[in-house]
């Protein structure tokens, strides 16, 4: 098998397929065994080459010669549908009558037959061993499609998907999945790296706390800042790394009771060891910036691209930053914005920006702070001087001196010098992937609150949570790939709704499978996964 780019004449369009050359008798042929995507540009077509690659190697292990390690229908990440038994008492599909039928359980195949071909094609299934790697792939499905508490999860199983798994041995799974937690990452890790053929230069990086229905604290639980407002209960702090487009990089959980500031460095250290990460630019909010971390990542050779406070600037760099001299006009995601650099100190630039859309926000939130003061003058607030002991007037100065920085926004950086100014700009502002992340982790996948006590259990259910959303990440850049772009909520929805009625015929016991109708939506992610679905119903027994 081979990778193809077809141009088509007089268009951007380029067709990235994977092909087979069959030779009968003198003649060779080329077969078409995959078609991967279209690309309109450059960037696009390095992409789907690159999951071409990666698909294509796939496919040669599947057809080598070598008996399969699983069926065809767990391959394809279906569920097992057994076809009729000789001598069976059910009719033939086309004698059964519909009104002597009654039906038995409705059962969603979309969310097992797309994430549960990815989870196979990604490698998680090698994580545990035996039926342990049944049970998590299971329950990181039923996470994928309805996040509940682990005994939920079990009743959920069985009423969605037809899946009998005792609680135990969730809780059995969940011991023996925390024993491979140092082996769970580096398989994450690799299914994102191979998308990028070793080219993976930068790295998104946040940190958020997840809370729980506990005020008990031990060595992972504890009390710190809690970023959704809960001081009150126990929490855990969660560092993550992305790539731009959200794929996950790795994950660490740090004491409750740790200040983000002090994760960056541990978890680059430990990321570059475990994963082989090379010249990665790290990006990071203002809240990772000090003096002694950025140190530190110089002196570990760590680059990184992290937020500045100008406010915090010396009276004379504040003068240089607000002189308009030297400030190029540029784009940066539709977004016009004038951008100048200097030279903090060797090695380390000061990247300075403005744009109209930021400063007419910044004005705005002033103005809503000024109306509330105007309302609250006995309370101190940024804008406020006070006279005397109980009497607080607003500042004029102050708000003139706050509205010249309308507008700015600083950003630090020891990156190679071959990176420009828009680009820095632009990749701080991809940002917002990570934010997303815990977006998704939190809501969507249901993070938090976390219920369980033990540190293996709270461990076990951070990784189930992790797994499922790398499988969300990666579908929803296979499914990007093909011009569909969507939300996970969207695309988990849309597979959802791909169901099938088990129908019982009550006169002569048999059982009949009725698949339910595919929207367009659901018919491009089957196609982006090359999946077909039969919607012709069919005998079970």
């Amino acid at each position: 098998m081979f990778v193809r780019v077809k141009a088509t004449q007089n268009s951007p369009r380029r067709s990235v397929q994977i092909c087979q050359s069959k030779r009968v008798g003198k003649k060779v042929s080329q077969t078409i065994v995959r078609h991967v995507g279209i690309a309109m540009d450059d960037k696009e077509q390095e992409q789907l080459v690159q999951l071409a690659h990666v698909i294509r190697a796939k496919l040669e292990v599947e057809h080598s010669e070598a008996l399969p390690l699983f069926s065809p229908e767990q391959i394809a990440g279906q569920p097992m549908r057994k076809g009729p038994k000789p001598g069976h008492k059910g009719k033939p599909i086309d004698e059964v009558l519909l009104r002597d039928c009654v039906e038995q359980a409705r059962v969603v195949e979309g969310i097992h037959d797309v994430f549960g071909a990815l989870f196979d094609e990604l490698g998680f299934h090698k994580i545990v061993e035996g039926q342990n790697a049944d049970i998590l792939k299971s329950v990181v499905l039923a996470r994928v499609a309805n996040p509940q508490s682990k005994h939920r999860t079990a009743a959920l199983l069985e009423e969605d998907f037809a899946i009998k798994l005792p609680l135990d041995r969730i809780y059995r799974m969940m011991d023996a999945l925390y024993d491979k937690r140092d082996e769970l990452q580096p398989i994450v890790h690799a299914a994102t790296a191979s998308l990028f053929d070793e080219k993976l230069d930068v790295c998104f990086f946040d940190v958020t706390t997840l809370y729980f229905e506990s005020i008990q604290e031990d060595d992972l639980r504890g009390f710190g800042y809690s970023k959704d407002q809960k001081f009150h209960q126990g929490q855990v702090v969660l560092a993550l790394a992305t790539t731009e487009h959200g794929l996950p990089v790795g994950y660490r959980l740090f004491h409750g009771a740790t200040a983000e500031i002090s994760t960056l460095l541990e978890c680059v250290q430990s990321w570059r060891s475990r994963f082989r990460l090379g010249h990665v630019v790290f990006v990071a909010d203002r809240g990772m910036m000090s003096q002694k971390n950025l140190a530190a990542l110089e002196a570990a050779k760590c680059q990184y691209i992290v937020g500045a406070s100008l406010h915090k600037l010396s009276a004379a760099w504040k003068r240089k930053v607000l002189d308009a001299q030297g400030y190029r006009l540029g784009a940066v995601e539709s977004d016009a914005v004038w951008v100048k650099q200097f030279e903090l100190q060797p090695g380390q630039r000061l990247i300075t920006s403005y744009s109209a859309k930021r400063a007419h926000k910044d004005a705005k939130d002033r103005e809503r702070l000024l109306k509330a003061l105007a309302s609250r003058l006995g309370k101190e607030r940024k804008y406020t001087t006070h006279e005397g002991k109980a009497v607080a007037s607003i500042h004029d100065d102050k708000v003139k001196s706050d509205a010249q920085w309308d507008g700015m926004y600083g950003i630090l950086t020891n990156a190679d010098s071959s990176l420009e100014p828009l680009e820095i700009l632009a990749r701080y502002r991809r940002l917002w992937t990570v934010e997303e992340a815990f977006r998704i982790s939190k809501h969507d996948l249901k993070m938090r609150p976390i219920f369980h006590f033990k540190k293996e259990r709270i461990e076990a259910h951070i990784a189930i949570c992790f797994l499922a959303y790398a499988l969300l990440r990666h579908a929803q850049h296979r499914v990007r790939l093909r011009k569909v772009h969507i939300s996970v909520e969207v695309l988990r929805n849309e597979l959802l709704r791909v169901q099938a009625s088990v129908l019982r015929d009550q006169r002569f016991k048999g059982v009949y499978r009725v698949p339910s109708s595919m929207s367009q939506l659901a018919r491009d992610i089957y196609g982006a996964f090359d999946l077909k679905r039969s919607l012709t119903p069919t005998a079970l027994t």
